[in-house]
């Protein structure tokens, strides 16, 4: 509720019309329709004698104001509760923060996923049924696979659910993966999603997601290593087996 609809409100309740509102302030009966309808705001001096004839005060017409100017900023609970904690933590503990800032990363990745996927069904909730494009539901790993300097992917590690279009692609994937760094580039940037049939044979020139001793990549299989796509070899080399053998996790079958 706003400015001007908690004033209309409150001085039709005390029976006041907008002339006399008018009258008792000094003001044009059209600077309280401006008020009102939130076109216009009245100066700081006349706030003081508004809230006295309303009977009211500032925490009451202006409360959705400063929820807005003030919604980022942390409350006392809040600081109580986990900033004066973690600078406790940051201050005493090294490894600890890492441990709170991964966290604390990986659950707003999932959060902003969840808030997508709710602004996709709103919008296919809105349109027409014969418009409404069939999703289908897969595993989905976050960003866990690097197309840069490689990152850990382990087989039995939680993974969340992402919705995407059914058609003879995704039906055929098994997952979805996220994808880091960009090495792959121009094929795959970062922060894309792909999706990726498991199986443990990818043929040469195809591109695949493949796991070196802890480490897991999406990259191109060529005859003795796997190839990134970007041009810049010396930031993003190829990946080699050497004494570390390279299993094959799936086959990419492209983005989402």
């Amino acid at each position: 509720m706003s400015f001007g609809t908690r004033l209309k409100d409150k001085r039709k309740e005390l029976g006041i019309t907008q002339p006399q509102l008018a009258s008792m302030l000094g003001v044009s009966q059209s600077a309280i329709g401006s008020w009102e309808t939130d076109v216009n705001s009245p100066r700081a001096t006349i706030l003081y004698d508004l809230f006295e004839i309303l009977h009211c005060d500032a925490n009451y017409l202006l409360q959705d104001e400063t929820k807005e100017l003030y919604k980022n900023e942390a409350t006392p609970e809040e600081f109580e509760k986990i900033i004066r904690k973690y600078r406790y933590i940051a201050e005493h503990s090294p490894n600890g923060i890492k441990t709170i800032d991964t966290v604390l990363d990986n659950e707003y990745a999932i959060a902003e996923q969840l808030e997508k996927q709710k602004d996709r069904i709103q919008e296919l909730e809105a349109k027409p049924a014969s418009n409404v494009t069939p999703m289908r539901t897969k595993p989905y790993y976050q960003r866990m696979a690097s197309a840069g300097s490689g990152e850990y992917l382990f087989e039995d590690i939680p993974t969340d659910q992402i919705e995407v279009e059914d058609t003879p692609l995704s039906r055929k994937a098994d997952f979805v993966l996220g994808v880091n760094g960009q090495s792959m580039e121009p094929t795959y940037n970062d922060g894309d999603n792909v999706l990726v049939r498991k199986t443990s044979d990818v043929s040469i020139g195809h591109i695949g997601v493949f796991i070196r001793g802890s480490h897991c990549y999406i990259k191109e299989l060529g005859e003795d290593r796997l190839i990134s796509h970007n041009e810049d070899k010396e930031t993003y080399p190829d990946i080699y087996p050497d004494n570390v053998p390279i299993r094959v996790v799936g086959e990419v079958l492209g983005k989402v």
